[in-house]
Order: C-alpha cells, then structure tokens, then sequence
C-alpha cells in the first residue's frame, strides 16, 4: 500500500519547482528522472524508493478537484494543476510526500489533499 498526497496548485509548476519541492523533502536523497515517463523518484541511500511523484496534470473543469476529492478541494477555481506524490510503505516515506506537497503549495498556491484513511 502507498500513501498517497495530491498539491493542487494554483500556478504551473515547472521543472525547478517541482525540484525545490523534493529537496525540501530531502536533500540527502537520490533522484531518478526517467527518461520515458513523467515520474519523478527519490530514493534512499541503499537504493530504496521512498517518493514517486508523477506530472502535473491541469484539471480545467470547474468541481472535477471537489468531485474527486471531496469538500478539502471545494472552492479552487480552474485552472488547476494536479500533482500526485505517492509515497513507499517505508519509515519516513508519508512525511517526505507531505513535505513535498506543502512546499508546492507553499510556493504556488492550493490546498494539499491527503486521504482520510492515511496517517
């Protein structure tokens, strides 16, 4: 099982600022970029994953963030920009994405999401 944050974010993140957001859950961490998709890994120094975070995604229909997270994302007006962070089942992981997301937030504007049913 992961645990699971969504940043909705009111700006655009690029490429620097979704970078500054990972380092700002660790800068001790490795980074994996691959070159076929657009998601994002940290890792540990073994070679562990701790932090898959995949890419933005803009949502332009006004609700669609309410409907698919509930009332934590009622009020946000397109457009948005969805940014997932999934977290390994591993000592530390769920706090890496949390910090990861309210970062983004932090910078950009939004709410950051993180399921009920999740520490």
């Amino acid at each position: 099982m992961t645990y699971d944050v969504i940043a909705l974010t009111q700006q655009m993140p690029d490429v620097r600022t979704l970078l500054d957001g990972l380092s700002a859950a660790g800068d001790d961490l490795r980074l994996d970029v691959p070159e076929h998709g657009g998601v994002i890994q940290l890792f540990d120094d073994e070679g562990g994953p701790l932090l898959s975070v995949e890419a933005p995604v803009l949502v332009q229909v006004p609700g669609e963030a309410e409907r698919l997270l509930g009332p934590s994302a009622a009020g946000l007006r397109p457009p948005l920009w969805w940014v997932e962070a999934r977290a390994a089942e591993r000592q530390g992981a769920p706090e890496l994405a949390r910090v990861f997301a309210d970062a983004l937030v932090n910078k950009l504007g939004g709410v950051v999401w993180v399921a009920e049913d999740q520490p």
